[in-house]
């Protein structure tokens, strides 16, 4: 139905966003595994979670932009022929 570059441009990004959520569904997971282990570690020590919330939002923000890096990076190595 469609041409085949048509086709091909389809599939990549397919596989790009396949790549990007994959990045993002690892680090959101490994993200959350520390965070929480850090806040145990705070509430036993009965710090102020504050710090470790703002870590764990720019984690999340960090995470967030290597998925975006991820997905740029499948799209321009496809384009590579």
């Amino acid at each position: 139905m469609f041409s085949s570059r048509l086709e091909r441009r389809r599939q990549v990004r397919r596989f790009a966003v396949l790549v990007a959520v994959t990045v993002f569904a690892i680090g959101i997971g490994l993200v959350g595994v520390f965070a929480v282990q850090g806040f145990d570690f705070l509430g036993i020590a009965e710090a102020d979670r504050l710090p470790l919330g703002m870590a764990v939002l720019g984690a999340v923000g960090g995470v967030f932009v290597l998925s975006l890096l991820a997905y740029a990076a499948v799209r321009v190595f496809s384009r590579i022929e």
